[in-house]
């Protein structure tokens, strides 16, 4: 199977990033502090910085067997970045997502999670999806939800963020349920 395929829903295209990806990524989401606040990721990187973030996803397109790392496009305009994790031993997956904020607020995010849930599931023959976001950010917690995925609990003080603790929940969809909800 074709590492990242491109995946399609009734208004976005998920497909391989591109060089011409990078001022989209710039000045979408790797550079908006609001975007950045409850992530991992530091605003701030320039335009060299994701032009070579692009180069390395494209390497790894060609030599990772397991490597979901989609642009969410709305038509054609980059407008975010959603990868899966794959962890074949336990048939599972972890997700993490950037939206830029113009895109916020649109139901673009759970849209693009539901199917990237549902390769999980039914190209990749996953048992269990899981996603978590920082506490302060139930915004995240409600695209999962409307993504299909059930809340789980909290993990407490999971993530480091320029020396803070912040405590993750966690949301979670089986293979099992999704078919009873699909």
């Amino acid at each position: 199977m074709e590492n990242t395929p491109t995946l399609h829903t009734p208004r976005l295209i998920l497909s391989r990033f591109t060089p011409e990806d990078a001022p989209a990524m710039h000045q979408g989401w790797a550079n908006d502090p609001m975007v950045c606040r409850h992530l991992l990721l530091q605003p701030g990187m320039t335009l060299e910085g994701c032009e070579q973030t692009i180069c390395r996803l494209v390497q790894q397109y060609h030599q990772e067997e397991d490597f979901f790392q989609w642009a969410i496009r709305e038509q054609t305009h980059c407008i975010g970045r959603i990868g899966l994790t794959v962890n074949r031993r336990h048939q599972s997956g972890s997700v993490a997502y950037y939206l830029a904020q113009a895109a916020w607020g649109k139901g673009f995010m759970p849209e693009a999670l539901a199917a990237v849930i549902d390769f999980a599931f039914f190209s990749l023959d996953l048992n269990r999806v899981e996603a978590d976001h920082f506490a302060e950010n139930p915004a995240s917690g409600r695209v999962m939800e409307k993504a299909g995925m059930v809340r789980e609990g909290l993990a407490r003080q999971k993530y480091c963020k320029n020396g803070v603790f912040h405590d993750a929940v966690l949301y979670a969809a089986l293979r099992d349920d999704w078919r009873t909800c699909k």
